[in-house]
This record gives C-alpha cells, structure tokens and sequence, in this order.
C-alpha cells in the first residue's frame, strides 16, 4: 500500500491551522473533513515541509470541520512559477503545436484562494476562463547549481496541490505587447486544494508520473488528462527553470493545463493579434467579438469544479468546487 501524507489547512476559529486528513477527501464546500490537527497553527507551508521531514510535529485530538472552512495549503508567500502549453492537445489549440522550448510564465501569489472560495470576476473582464493543473510544490532550494535527476527529484520537490489557473483572455492578450501578468494574476485567480498531497520519497516519480486532472464547468466535462501526457516533465522543467531562476520551498510549479480552454487561439484570434500588435483597445475590442463566437465564458453562478486523482490505485485526492462572482464596480 502507497504511503501518503494528505495535508490540509483550515480556520480553527479564526486562525490557520495544519492538519493531516484520515477520513474521506473532500468533494464539495458542505462536506464533513476529519482531521487531525498539528501543534503548529500559522506556519507557512515551507515550515510544515520542513516540520514534517524532521518529524517535529506533535498530533492533536481530531476534529471534524465542514469543507468550506478549508484554505488553500500554499501560503501566500509562495512564488508561482507556471508552465504554459504543455499538452500536445492544449498547444495546438493555442496554434502553437510546432513549439520547439518550455514556456515558462508567473502568477502573483495573492491570487491564491481556497478550494471552495468564490473565483471574482473583475468589472474589467469579459472573457474569464479556467485551465486545471497540478503543481509542484518545492521541499528545498532550486538553484542555478542543482541538478535534478529521476532519482534525485525528492530532494527537491515534496508533492503536489491541485490548481486551477484561473485566466481573463481579454486582459491575458489585450495588455500591451501581450503581458500575461496580469491577466493571470487578480485576487482569486489560483484556487488550490483541498489537499497537499506528500508521498514518500521513494514513490514520488512514480506519483508524478501517474496523476489525472479533470475540470467541470455546470457538471459539464471540459478537461481531462493524465501526467504521461505532459511535453516537458517535471525534471527536465525543474533544470530547465534553475537556469534562470531560483525556487525555495514552499514555492510552486504549476505544470500546465490540458485541451479543453474556452479559448482556442484560432487562425483569426492569431491575425487579429499580429494586425493590432500596437493598438492594445483595437485588439482587446476585436479579440473579444472573435472569442465570444464559441462557447460562453465563466459567467457569474457558474460552478467550476476540478478533480486531482492517483491513478496508480485509483485514489481521488480531492475536488475543488468554486462558484464565479461579479466584483461590483467601484463608485
């Protein structure tokens, strides 16, 4: 039987909490969650790692906790390092098939909620989309002189959290000279959870090998997929990012969302964005009649729920379940 530690955070009163789940994982934001607390409360979740591997964590008695008092287990001090276009099915319809390098891009760390919080859609966006992922989630430095291997990869990487890098395409493309910042990075915009899942050192390239994310928009299936599908693997990305930049832990990787996107970048998404290269409202004007042709994007009411699965023994590690809400305009 695989070894796991499924770790969760939740509000105990009103302070943050660690917990290790021995019951069911959660499914929805009314469920019933078995826990048993740790004697740490507001740590971050670098120091539970660190507590965890130096086994200087005492149990506390359990408690049962409804779901939606769930927060995210990645604290916001994390720094959110993101692949892009990484299954084949998702770069081709980003029109980007032929793409020969790793895309590697950023989220703002306060775009971390919890895995039932409301996802808030900004006045400012029309074209809110979903892209579910897994992440990595880093126990020790990555610097630009590790070398990651197969066999090595545990040092450095503990587990992974479900995500969903939550994307307003208006904004994604329409900033100037197409900067993805901030298009990816409003409040909101990376619920994650319910749990962070910490295998033993020695299953962990066998877990990360044998992942399945899937997401539902209203009950209907849109992205489904498993980690043998992804283009660049985790080891060869984790190299490829110390070459420029450093990670510490606690810090995240998402590793890139499947097909299934509400925006396809079609031919004339691709010619409006070259024509209006310079002229940000002509092309965020245009970009928004072309992409609004297909299916609706998330509207207010909308419930977005994804799932993160160990298919090795066919365990479900959680589903999140995030409800769309208008952010009114400020007077």
């Amino acid at each position: 039987m695989s070894a796991m530690r499924l770790l969760v955070r939740f509000l105990d009163g009103s302070t943050p909490r660690w917990g290790e789940l021995y019951g069911k994982a959660p499914l929805a934001a009314d469920d019933l969650v078995d826990i048993v607390p740790f004697d740490i409360a507001a740590a971050s979740t670098a120091e539970l790692i660190a507590a965890l591997d130096q086994e200087a964590l005492r149990p506390l008695d359990p408690v049962r906790v409804v779901a939606d008092k769930l927060l995210s287990p990645i604290t916001v001090d994390a720094v959110l390092a993101c692949q892009g276009l990484n299954y084949a099915d998702h770069a081709n319809e980003a029109s980007h098939g032929n793409r020969k390098s790793n895309l590697i891009f950023s989220k703002a760390s306060s775009s971390i909620c919890g895995p039932y919080h409301d996802i808030l859609r900004p006045p400012v966006v029309e074209l809110l989309d979903y892209e579910v992922e897994f992440a990595l989630v880093m126990r020790a430095d990555l610097l630009e002189n590790s070398h990651v291997t197969e066999d090595n990869i545990a040092d450095f990487v503990a587990g992974v959290v479900l995500c969903n890098d939550v994307s307003a395409r208006d904004v994604q493309f329409g900033e100037s000279l197409i900067q993805w910042f901030r298009g990816k990075s409003y409040r909101t915009f990376c619920p994650s959870g319910p749990l962070l899942c910490l295998p033993d050192k020695h299953e962990l390239p066998s877990f990360l090998a044998s992942l399945e994310i899937k997401l539902w928009v209203n009950g209907d299936l849109r992205q489904s997929a498993t980690s043998s599908q992804l283009i660049w693997k985790p080891v060869e990305t984790l190299n490829y990012v110390r070459s420029f930049m450093n990670l510490r832990p606690g810090d995240l990787l998402l590793t890139g969302t499947p097909g299934g996107v509400t925006a396809p970048v079609t031919p004339a998404v691709v010619d409006i964005v070259k024509t209006h290269l310079f002229a940000d409202e002509l092309r965020t004007k245009a970009l928004r009649a072309e992409m609004t042709k297909g299916r609706p994007f998330l509207q207010p009411g909308d419930v977005v729920t994804a799932s993160l699965t160990d298919c090795r023994q066919n365990v479900l590690l959680g589903r999140q379940q995030n409800r769309i809400a208008a952010v009114p305009e400020r007077g």
